[in-house]
C-alpha cells in the first residue's frame, strides 16, 4: 500500500469515486495515482490535501512499520 493515511482519509469522505468527483479529475487519474502508476505533482498533493482537510505532510507519508524488539524471536512454523 502506497499512501495508507490518503486511502484511510479517502474512504472516510465517501466513495473513491465520489472524490475524484469533488477533486475534479477521473477515477481513472486518481487510481493511477494510488497505485503507483503515475505520480501526484506537487500541486495534485496540495489540492487532495485541501479537498480531504488533512496534512498533506501525513497524506503522502511512506509507511513505516515500527522497530521490532531485538529480545522478541519470530514465532518457528513447523510442518
Amino acid at each position: 500500500m502506497r499512501f495508507p493515511n490518503l486511502l484511510w482519509a479517502i474512504s472516510r469522505s465517501g466513495t473513491r469515486y465520489q472524490f475524484a468527483r469533488r477533486l475534479g479529475v477521473s477515477e481513472a487519474w486518481l487510481s493511477r495515482r494510488l497505485v503507483g502508476k503515475s505520480e501526484f505533482s506537487p500541486d495534485d498533493r496540495e489540492r487532495v490535501a485541501r479537498t480531504l482537510g488533512y496534512p498533506g505532510e501525513w497524506l503522502f507519508a511512506k509507511p513505516s512499520p515500527p522497530t521490532r524488539s531485538h529480545s522478541a524471536a519470530p514465532a518457528r512454523v513447523e510442518a
